[in-house]
């Protein structure tokens, strides 16, 4: 049993700070603004407000960047509540000039659960035989100071067919259950992806591999004890049906969002 100091209260404060400081390091090629409005300009996007944009050079021609703008569609007359569209764009490096775009169809929910903010995922995911998929990661996190929670999805697009072939994966989860002194029963979760040989449709499949680590925390506020379970792993693969990749369904509660 390892004694430490620990304060729940403070784990999404933490947790923020984290990820800040990992979104700044990244240098994100369209932190401009003036490059941002350049570019969008060209699209038919209207409202650019509360957006959420990342931007990567694009892996299969560099003279290109990928970039991946969420755009806040607000309810009316509830300008709180609302949903993202996602649009996949290409534009050249030297003119901003705008090659490609992609409407992705389906909304991006962001309710009690916020969508934070999103990172182009530009591994070699390749899906067939000369096509390769475009990640996108949306980063969510709750707002309760009991309950700390957040999550990272993995949605992969077929840029040449422009369709998307993995929806809504949960790569990465915390989530905590705490008094906000020190009793807290945590949680992490990291998933990673490797392409297979085998196939289906045509398709290669995924394999995911999951490890989980469950931690304990009892005492008082000035006297917490950490214990630590023994990680646990899991494997499964998705197979694409012909639309898109399915999760096992006695996985999908626990990886579908």
């Amino acid at each position: 049993m390892l004694k430490v100091k620990f304060r729940p209260l403070i784990v999404p404060l933490a947790l923020s700070s984290y990820l800040l400081c990992m979104n700044e390091a990244r240098a994100d090629l369209c932190d401009s603004n003036e490059l941002v409005d350049k570019v969008i300009a060209q699209t038919k996007i209207a409202n650019r407000e509360q957006a959420r944009i990342a931007c990567k050079i694009d892996p299969t021609n560099t003279s290109n960047v990928i970039m991946a703008y969420a755009q806040w569609v607000p309810v009316k007359d509830e300008p709180e509540s609302g949903t993202y569209y996602l649009t996949l764009l290409k534009f050249d490096r030297n003119n901003q000039l705008v090659n490609y775009r992609y409407l992705t169809r389906k909304a991006i929910v962001s309710d009690a659960i916020s969508l934070d903010s999103i990172e182009l995922d530009t591994a070699n995911y390749k899906i067939a035989n000369q096509q390769r998929a475009l990640g996108v990661r949306l980063n969510y996190s709750g707002h309760s100071q009991p309950n700390p929670y957040s999550m990272q999805l993995l949605n992969l697009y077929n840029l040449q067919n422009k369709q998307q072939v993995l929806d809504s994966l949960i790569v990465e989860r915390y989530r905590a259950e705490t008094d906000t002194r020190c009793n807290a029963d945590v949680e992490e979760r990291k998933s990673i992806l490797r392409m297979l040989n085998s196939t289906c449709k045509n398709y290669y499949d995924i394999q995911v591999k999951t490890t989980a680590q469950k931690s304990k925390f009892r005492g008082t506020y000035d006297h917490c004890h950490e214990t630590k379970q023994k990680p646990t792993e899991q494997i499964m693969t998705l197979k694409f049906d012909g639309k898109q990749y399915q999760i096992p369904t006695q996985y999908k509660d626990d990886y579908v969002y």
